[in-house]
């Protein structure tokens, strides 16, 4: 069977974002692509996408989870700024 290369674009960020899950999930980027592709082809269906709806709600749920976490981000003295033994302590102590 003849092979052909598929090629896209994504920023930095979602490329390792998406090739960690990817490799916990126990597979590969192109083995990823070749099943998306497949099941296009076979079901006509693009899985879980609407091109402005997705990227929108997706933005908007990474918006509120970034807004969650730097609510729940603790102030106080950075570690780069503390020793080891700081470190550690403070570590210890983090859920107290």
């Amino acid at each position: 069977m003849a092979t052909s290369t598929v090629s896209a674009s994504v920023d930095a960020t979602t490329k390792a974002i998406a090739n960690a899950r990817i490799r916990e999930a126990g597979t590969t980027p192109n083995q990823v692509i070749r099943d998306l592709w497949a099941h296009i082809a076979d079901t006509g269906e693009i899985p879980a996408y609407d091109a402005s709806e997705s990227r929108r709600s997706r933005k908007l749920i990474a918006l509120k989870k970034l807004e969650s976490l730097r609510a729940q981000t603790p102030s106080g003295t950075a570690l780069a700024a503390m020793s080891d033994d700081e470190v550690r302590e403070t570590l210890r102590n983090r859920h107290a």
